[in-house]
């Protein structure tokens, strides 16, 4: 009886130490800069920059037709793979495909837009493969 319930004891807590790794860290991820560019993404790996709009409007607007971005792979250099770009939805959990398409030299453009306000966790994968994911904040222009 003491084996079975240590057995149950150590399966609770491997399968509570795996939720914990599937749930994200919440919090906006901080932006960085490149060649004088303020980037959203993981400094060193991936970034990303909206390059139109109004300048007073959120760099993640809500609910219009979206946005034009430059994305940038920054470790590797991806020539000939294709990159697709996700997003999941903190409150509602909903997950849409933002974008796919062809990485060259190291960058490529996407448009993308978002239904609701709030945190998304962007996904990026290259050739459907994980390459990184980090949080930002979907807002409503004033």
């Amino acid at each position: 009886m003491r084996k079975m319930i240590s057995f149950f004891f150590i399966v609770g807590l491997i399968l509570s130490g795996c939720s914990e790794d599937v749930k994200a860290d919440w919090k906006t991820s901080p932006t960085f800069t490149k060649d004088n560019m303020i980037l959203h993404g993981l400094e060193g790996k991936f970034g990303i920059i909206k390059v139109n709009g109004e300048s007073d409007e959120p760099v993640f607007p809500v609910g219009d037709e979206g946005r034009l971005y430059r994305v940038y792979f920054l470790e590797k250099d991806f020539i000939g793979k294709n990159f697709k770009i996700t997003a999941t939805h903190k409150d509602t959990g909903e997950i849409v495909k933002l974008y796919e398409w062809a990485i060259e030299n190291k960058q490529s453009g996407a448009k993308f837009g978002f239904d609701k306000k709030g945190l998304w966790k962007i996904s990026v994968l290259v050739d459907e493969k994980p390459y990184t994911d980090f949080i930002i904040e979907a807002e409503k222009k004033e």
